[in-house]
C-alpha cells in the first residue's frame, strides 16, 4: 500500500516531516510522497535526516502545484521531480507575489464582497489567522457560516462543504464570490510543463472533486487529450469506487500513468489519515511502475 499526496508544515499540513515519516512507517506503508502546495522544502528537511530511523519505505519526490485552467484554478502532482529545479522554478514564478501577500489580497476581496451582500463576518483586525500558512477561501468560509444570518447568502451544500463553497462560489466565474486569480497562478500548461522540464510527471489531481465541472468524464479527457499531462490520481480518500474504476481504465485506455494517496493534511482535513483516507482507501504499490 502506498499513499502518494499528503502535506506537510511546510505547506498546510500540521504534521511534521518526521511525524509524517513516523505515521508511514507505523502503517507499512511500501512508498510516500510529501506533496506539499508550491514547495519542495520538506524534500531539504529529508537530505539532512538519518530517514531510515523513521521510515523504511521509498519516498517519490513530490510537489502539488496550481495552474490556471479556463478561468478556474486546478491542482497538478509532480512526481519524481528534480526537488532544486522545481523549487528554483517556483520561486521565480513567485518571486513578486508571497504565499501572504497573495492571500491577504484575496482575504482583502472577499470581505468587499461580502459587505457588498450584506454579509456579517468578523472585523478584519480581530481576526486570529496566519496568511503566511493559511488560506483566505477557508478562512471567508467559516466566517460567513459563523453567523446563522448568513445562511440565506449561500447554497445549503456550499454552506455545509467548504469544498462545495471554494468551488461553486470562489472558482465559478458566474458566482458573486469569484476572484480572477490568473495573474497569480501559471496557465495549466506552463504548469504541467514546468513539472516536465525539471525531470518529473504531471498528474492530474483528485479530478472529481472540481464540482464547477457538471460533465466530469469530459474535464477529465480534456486534461489528457490537450494538455499534455502524464498520469492520473486514480485513487483517492473522497472518490467513489465506481469513480475509480472509470480513471484506472481511463488511464489502460489512454496509456498514461497512475497514481493515488489520500491528501492528508492532519488536523487542517479532519478525518482523513495517512495511507488509509477516510478508512478505506486502498492505493496499490503496483501502480508505480513509472518510478525511476
Amino acid at each position: 500500500m502506498i499513499d502518494l499526496h499528503m502535506h506537510s508544515t511546510y505547506s498546510d499540513g500540521t504534521f511534521s516531516v518526521k511525524e509524517i515519516l513516523k505515521e508511514a512507517e507505523k502503517i507499512k506503508l511500501d512508498a510516500i510522497s510529501i506533496t506539499d502546495h508550491e514547495t519542495c522544502k520538506a524534500y531539504f528537511e529529508l537530505r539532512n535526516l538519518d530517514v531510515k530511523n523513521y521510515y523504511s519505505g521509498k519516498i517519490i519526490p513530490g510537489v502539488e502545484v496550481k495552474g490556471f485552467y479556463k478561468g478556474r484554478v486546478i491542482d497538478i502532482l509532480g512526481y519524481d521531480i528534480d526537488i532544486e529545479k522545481m523549487e528554483n522554478w517556483l520561486a521565480e514564478f513567485y518571486k513578486d507575489k508571497t504565499f501572504e501577500m497573495v492571500q491577504i489580497k484575496y482575504l482583502n476581496k472577499y470581505y468587499d464582497i461580502c459587505k457588498k451582500l450584506g454579509i456579517k463576518l468578523t472585523p478584519k483586525e480581530q481576526l486570529i489567522w496566519n496568511p503566511k500558512k493559511e488560506w483566505a477561501s477557508p478562512l471567508i468560509h467559516k466566517e460567513i457560516t459563523k453567523y446563522e444570518e448568513n445562511r440565506w447568502k449561500i447554497p445549503d451544500d456550499a454552506w455545509n462543504d467548504f469544498n462545495t463553497f471554494r468551488h461553486c462560489c470562489c472558482y465559478n466565474p458566474e458566482s458573486e464570490f469569484y476572484i480572477d486569480k490568473s495573474e497569480d497562478f501559471p496557465d495549466l500548461k506552463t504548469c504541467i510543463q514546468s513539472i516536465k522540464n525539471v525531470g518529473g510527471k504531471a498528474f492530474l489531481a483528485h479530478a472529481y472533486i472540481y464540482k464547477w465541472a457538471t460533465d466530469k468524464k469530459a474535464f477529465i479527457n480534456d486534461i489528457i487529450d490537450n494538455y499534455g499531462i502524464d498520469g492520473i490520481e486514480c485513487y483517492y480518500s473522497l472518490f467513489t469506487d465506481e469513480e475509480s474504476k472509470y480513471v484506472v481504465n481511463l488511464c489502460d485506455e489512454k496509456n498514461i500513468y497512475k497514481s493515488g494517496g489520500s491528501d492528508f493534511h492532519g488536523e487542517n482535513k479532519k478525518g482523513i489519515r495517512i495511507g488509509t483516507g477516510k478508512g478505506n482507501l486502498r492505493v496499490p504499490k503496483e501502480i508505480i511502475n513509472w518510478c525511476k
